[in-house]
């Protein structure tokens, strides 16, 4: 049963791909909006959606498992309802606030071979075909689709034609409304205080722009199966658990743990040691950075857990990170546990020979990618390149953490920068953010209100 099976689910994919109106446009459309994690279900009770030409075997129904299902049944729907009203957008005044988004097409991630320019103003994409009701700015590789009324969707703003399906066909979205907010926003509290202290219009005025919550717009994946990504700068970010790392072409780098700084923490002593000399045990399958391994016999028994070790080393105050290097050029499988044992160190990922972790892959720079503990702020951060030199290929954070991609969630949103860039497998967008010449008469109001 099972190899007709796996055969059947594989040319039933082939067929649905190459045929798409073969059957009636709903069930297409539900099969190609779940095209991951698909298993089939077959009884002899139930009506069948096709009838298979075995009297023992009909398929009642195409199921996933239930929590994804439901996920991404909600995310589809929200963004493929039809549009009440008709938005005319397709003027740019330059003296006004607008975004700039720059698509570039990488083929081999050093010759742009494909570019085009999109624009953004307070009423959305300039110039979109998109008629789905969803006020954000939607990017993914489907043109259109028809709903279960016949109505034809046009779901997207930016369309990032792929065929390889390695773009979600909703993929992400910029969410850009605040960067055009009129209103000047600061808390109650404090512009309560404001009033009360009668400061001069300039000190005033001063206070408002540090005071005022920020204009920012943001990034968001809602969902995709491969991701999208935000170029890291050599400035350092923070790190968290769970966050995933691209560098190169094919090399990933997991976050498994992060042990931080903390009040109850003891001093490194001899239990430490032996703590350590157990998870030298090649049982446990990890590399140790930040220590003077000379230091430390390998236990030959280990009759703790990985997970027991952890939980111990947690109670001294050595900070360490836990990284999984995967894809291309990685040759070894082991975790990567980084001792911050001396607070100034800094561990590097590079093609390089003199870096703490090397990858041999021509994609990968010579100084890829650094990494600390910093003591003053107490967290782990990352940072592209070397001090004086960005990487080639860059640093790309993944939105959504591991398990809001296996679950395939909305990410957290991300606020974007002046220059900042995002990657959906070959593209690279680039955002320019432009604050317009016209004046801010809204914070002007407000400081004359606190006169």
């Amino acid at each position: 049963m099972q190899p007709f099976f796996a055969q059947f689910n594989m040319d039933f994919r082939q067929l649905i791909s190459e045929e798409p109106n073969l059957f009636n446009t709903s069930f297409s459309d539900y099969f190609q909006s779940y095209d991951s994690d698909i298993s089939f279900q077959f009884t002899n009770q139930s009506p069948p959606f096709i009838h298979i030409e075995n009297p023992g075997i009909q398929m009642i129904s195409i199921i996933r498992n239930e929590g994804r299902s439901g996920q991404k049944k909600q995310i589809q729907e929200m963004y493929t309802r039809l549009r009440q009203h008709e938005i005319q957008n397709n003027k740019l005044n330059k003296n006004e606030p607008h975004i700039k988004i720059t698509v570039i097409k990488n083929q081999n991630l050093l010759n742009p071979i494909q570019q085009m320019e999109h624009y953004i103003n307070q009423f959305g994409m300039i110039g979109s075909i998109k008629n789905a009701d969803s006020e954000d700015v939607i990017i993914g590789r489907q043109e259109k689709l028809e709903n279960y009324q016949g109505q034809l969707i046009f779901p997207n703003d930016i369309i990032l034609r792929e065929t390889e399906r390695l773009i979600s066909r909703i993929h992400c979205k910029i969410i850009f409304r605040n960067f055009f907010r009129i209103e000047t926003q600061i808390s109650p509290l404090y512009k309560q205080t404001l009033s009360q202290l009668k400061l001069p219009y300039n000190i005033i005025q001063r206070i408002i722009l540090f005071l005022e919550e920020p204009k920012d717009c943001y990034v968001q994946d809602i969902g995709s199966v491969f991701g999208t990504h935000i170029k890291i700068d050599r400035n350092y970010s923070p790190i968290k658990k769970y966050q995933q790392y691209s560098i190169g072409s094919e090399t990933t780098i997991q976050i498994l743990e992060i042990h931080n700084l903390g009040s109850e923490q003891k001093e490194k002593d001899l239990e430490f040691d032996k703590l350590i000399s157990k998870l030298r045990n090649i049982k446990y399958k990890c590399s140790l950075q930040g220590l003077d391994l000379k230091l430390y016999e390998r236990a030959l028994q280990a009759e703790l857990s990985f997970d027991q070790i952890l939980q111990n080393l947690k109670s001294y105050n050595i900070p360490f990170i836990i990284m999984k290097f995967g894809g291309s050029g990685v040759t070894d499988n082991n975790q990567n546990i980084f001792f911050a044992k001396d607070i100034s160190s800094i561990f590097s990922i590079g093609r390089g020979n003199d870096n703490n972790i090397r990858i041999n892959s021509n994609t990968i720079s010579r100084k890829q990618t650094r990494f600390r503990f910093n003591q003053k702020e107490n967290n782990w951060e990352i940072a592209d390149g070397s001090q004086d030199k960005e990487s080639a290929n860059g640093t790309w954070m993944q939105l959504q953490t591991i398990q809001e991609r296996d679950q395939k969630h909305e990410s957290k949103v991300f606020p974007l920068k002046h220059l900042s860039e995002i990657k959906i497998s070959e593209y690279i967008l680039k955002v320019e953010l432009f604050k317009g010449n016209q004046k801010d008469k809204a914070r002007y109001d407000v400081m004359k209100s606190l006169l």
